[in-house]
């Protein structure tokens, strides 16, 4: 899903504002890295994965619902929501430390939680697909990422060493915001940053 129509047209508004003689595929690229950034180092794109667990079998793929690409695995649960030990040796692919000894007959669906980023392709604007409620709870941060990864460029209308120091340093701040929701699993009214509609799960 990438972000919502409206919300992007406003920051590309005021980024055109404050970026004088930047072009619109400039800003739409930069935008990109800064989503990438900002969900590398917040974890805050999760998404639960079902999958089978199969007797004697300790790897399994795991595949997103909706676009992006899985780059940590946070925990899995057995169908009891008890631990699972696991680790990801690739990324998309967890492993399980112990097979299941238990018949396949007796084994529901288990659950991984993966942590997501972005990844090509975009939309045909290329906008990154991203979870839908990113520009909506995060908007600020992200302009300010925008900003400064721009004004630190060199020899452009809109350079700005200084400016560029200061927006990337407030990117920084929001990037901590987002991981400590995220962690929280973004209580206090926000449960749906971390589930939602439509985000969930998928059966392998």
């Amino acid at each position: 899903m990438s972000l919502d129509r409206r919300e992007l047209e406003q920051l590309m508004n005021q980024a055109r504002i404050k970026l004088p003689g930047a072009s619109d595929a400039g800003i739409r690229a930069e935008l990109y890295d800064v989503c990438k950034e900002f969900l590398a180092d917040s974890n805050a794109w999760r998404e639960d994965i079902q999958f089978q667990p199969v007797t004697t079998q300790q790897n399994y793929e795991l595949i997103p619902v909706h676009a992006g690409q899985i780059i940590r695995l946070m925990g899995v649960w057995d169908n009891n929501m008890i631990p699972v030990p696991a680790f990801m040796p690739e990324f998309g692919e967890v492993r399980l430390v112990s097979a299941p000894s238990a018949s396949p007959a007796s084994l529901p669906l288990w659950v991984a939680r993966v942590v997501k980023n972005v990844t090509l392709p975009t939309t045909r604007e290329d906008v990154p697909i991203v979870p839908e409620q990113l520009l909506r709870v995060y908007s600020v941060h992200l302009l300010d990422g925008l900003l400064g990864k721009m004004m630190g460029q060199q020899t452009k209308s809109y350079s700005n060493s200084a400016m560029s120091m200061y927006h990337l340093k407030r990117f920084r701040v929001g990037i901590t915001i987002a991981r400590t929701a995220a962690a929280r699993d973004n209580l206090m009214g926000a449960q749906e940053w971390a589930y939602p509609r439509g985000w969930t799960t998928r059966g392998q």
